[in-house]
């Protein structure tokens, strides 16, 4: 026998061998004749049957259980706690026994059906009028031959860079009963022909005044979910219909719409429970007309009741978040079928624009409208309220003298600076952890193995259903009870950070899993074929590849972050104030012209982000660009490969 094989057990010894050491009981010493065993080592027990193999699946699948663990701590802790708080005696930090006399108060408030009601009746017919307006414009502009569509498509985008505290509260001044700019004018020319109005004959405190809020605020978002759909839409079934001696109108109401219907009811239910969502009009507009709706409701218990019912708040919350959860249900369910209408598939096809003759200007100018009505109107407002003196009513032709002295008040002050800098902090910090915990959960998802990809895929898409205040008031019972208490992060810049995140972790997770499908295995398999590490592989190949779609929801998130409101509304304090909430904190003090100043810097700032997010969406979408001209992710490739790769990133929009 060998020398170097002398002593060893021989494949008929082995099973002896391990049976007698098999057991975690069995602590007998295992002898033998091979030198290492003759050093009398332990052997360890393995596991066996399932343990041993859920053991072996969460090995190989680190990236799905690390994600899930995240989502978890993020998404499913602060709900449950918030269910228990709903359920408790007592205060955030001192709850109580357990009880049903939340849910006893809650439900015997008169004011809990009223808002109710008013939350889904306003979604309701705000999403019905922002469906018309955002299909209407989504067909101008992609299928017919309107003049000027890109300048339209841009007029169209343009009010994400304006916050929605602000363009409420530009209307509020605008539509104000007694002193409104627009009522003001309206109540003259009324009287020239005999119609004497005291007040009027607007009011914006209203509930028809929160629906027309809301569906101007909607608008876009449908629009930008709808674009896509009309324009990948083949038109040679248009064409057919009309060859058939169809109409313009038969074709659109018998044919276009029929086959678009699971996008556009997709778009409505998306805008349905963001419409529920609402706080800015409900607070601003809303509130000083006694008009409740439930996030208003959740707010108005928890801030301004005194004492605050934080139970109550919680019942409140519970039945958001419950009606929200269904809802989100009934959305993902649409969408899984929107493949059975499928138009285009891999053939080639040219859209032909539908004419509209004498109506081209007009429908342009219709567009025009929407944007004086959403951008420039509210725009020039704050801008003329901002160089108002201070302490002068809004009111046309008072002879106040116009000048700049409140921006140079506003540079020169020590806490203005302050917040500049907590509003940036939370930016970055936001975006960033947000879009690496959605890159980590999209490649658990579309990379992942085993079964829990689809509870991962509906735990990330699970915090589009919880409302910002409700949101909120969970991160306040989580961190001001234990263990949470702890950590001591209530009151940090670190709590918005944190709810921000929740809120935009859906968001994100949707744009890094179409961009993610995207990109062939072969690479990430050339790259562990060379010994290169999984995480290796993560962070030198795939996320380099992905980086145009990781910038654009940087931006996406960054940007929205910045003009956050209901989420910093109930979590700030004076050591983690932002500009969104000081700007409403300033302007119910009756700061005017300070509020209005720090709204007209927050948009300077926001537009020049929201075109370089067009033009990025562009770049990602290959909009308007030669045939054989790369993308970005194709650089990308070219950089990181030493040639160009054949991978673009599928649509993505805000």
């Amino acid at each position: 026998m060998p020398a170097d094989i002398r002593g060893v057990p021989s494949h008929r010894e082995l099973p002896a061998m391990r049976s007698a050491a098999g057991s975690p009981f069995n602590k007998k010493k295992i002898t033998g004749t091979s030198p290492i065993m003759s050093e009398g080592v332990w052997e360890q027990p393995q596991p066996t049957g399932p343990v041993r193999r859920y053991f072996d699946a969460a090995r190989g699948n680190w990236a799905v259980v690390i994600a899930v663990l995240v989502l978890v701590l993020f998404v499913v802790v602060p709900l449950t706690l918030l269910l228990i708080t709903s359920l408790r005696e007592g205060t955030p930090g001192r709850l109580g026994v357990w009880t049903l006399d939340n849910y006893r108060d809650a439900l015997a408030s008169p004011l809990v059906f009223q808002a109710f009601r008013n939350t889904v009746g306003v979604a309701t017919v705000a999403t019905v009028i922002s469906l018309l307006l955002a299909g209407l414009f989504a067909w101008l502009v992609e299928r017919s031959d309107m003049p000027f569509r890109n300048l339209a498509f841009t007029i169209l985008l343009l009010p994400i860079a304006v916050p929605s505290i602000l363009f409420v509260l530009a209307w509020t001044v605008l539509l104000a009963p007694r002193t409104g700019m627009m009522n003001m004018p309206l109540r003259d020319m009324l009287q020239f022909f005999g119609v004497d109005l005291v007040e009027g004959p607007f009011n914006i405190y209203t509930l028809s005044g929160v629906i027309f809020l809301d569906s101007l605020r909607g608008v876009t978002t449908i629009f930008l979910m709808l674009v896509a759909a009309f324009r990948l839409f083949d038109s040679t079934l248009e064409e057919a219909a009309k060859v058939s001696g169809a109409g313009t109108f038969d074709t659109l109401r018998r044919v276009t719409i029929p086959l678009l219907a699971p996008a556009i009811l997709a778009a409505a239910m998306y805008s349905f429970i963001s419409s529920l969502d609402q706080f800015e009009a409900a607070l601003a507009a809303g509130l000083p007309g006694q008009v409740f709706l439930l996030p208003t409701l959740i707010f108005f218990t928890v801030q301004l009741r005194s004492p605050a019912d934080y139970g109550v708040s919680a019942v409140y919350s519970v039945f958001f978040m419950l009606l929200m959860i269904v809802l989100l249900v009934v959305y993902r369910r649409i969408v899984s079928k929107s493949e059975r209408f499928v138009t285009v598939s891999g053939k080639a096809y040219r859209p032909e624009p539908a004419s509209l003759g004498r109506w081209r200007y007009p429908a342009f100018a219709a567009v025009a409208l929407f944007g004086v009505a959403t951008v420039i109107l509210p725009a020039a407002v704050l801008a003329w309220l901002s160089l108002l003196p201070p302490n002068t009513a809004p009111i046309l032709g008072n002879g106040a003298r116009l000048s700049f002295d409140i921006y140079a008040n506003i540079f020169s002050n020590p806490r203005v600076i302050t917040i500049a800098s907590n509003t940036l902090i939370m930016l970055a910090l936001t975006a960033t952890i947000t879009m690496v915990i959605a890159f980590l959960v999209s490649w658990a998802i579309v990379r992942g193995k085993g079964r829990g990809r689809g509870l991962l895929d509906g735990l990330s898409f699970l915090p589009y259903a919880f409302p910002g205040v409700t949101v909120a008031i969970a991160l306040i019972f989580v961190f001001l009870n234990p263990p949470g208490n702890y950590f001591r992060i209530y009151g940090t810049i670190s709590i918005l950070v944190l709810g921000l995140t929740v809120v935009y972790i859906a968001f994100a997770t949707r744009l890094m899993n179409g961009a993610i499908a995207q990109i062939g295995k072969e690479l990430e398999e050339a790259g562990r074929t060379s010994g290169a590490s999984q995480l290796a592989v993560m962070r030198r190949i795939t996320l380099p590849l992905l980086m145009p779609a990781f910038l654009a929801g940087w931006i996406w998130v960054g940007s929205h972050a910045m003009r956050s409101f209901s989420i910093p509304l109930v979590l700030s304090s004076q050591r983690n104030q932002v500009i969104a909430p000081e700007i409403w904190r300033v302007w119910q003090r009756g700061y005017l012209s300070e509020a209005a100043a720090y709204g007209v810097i927050l948009m300077i700032i926001l537009i020049p982000i929201t075109m370089w997010m067009r033009r990025l969406m562009g770049s990602l979408e290959g909009r308007g660009k030669p045939a054989g001209k790369p993308n970005w992710l194709k650089a990308a490739s070219r950089r990181f490969f030493r040639k160009a790769a054949p991978i673009s990133v599928g649509q993505v929009r805000t």
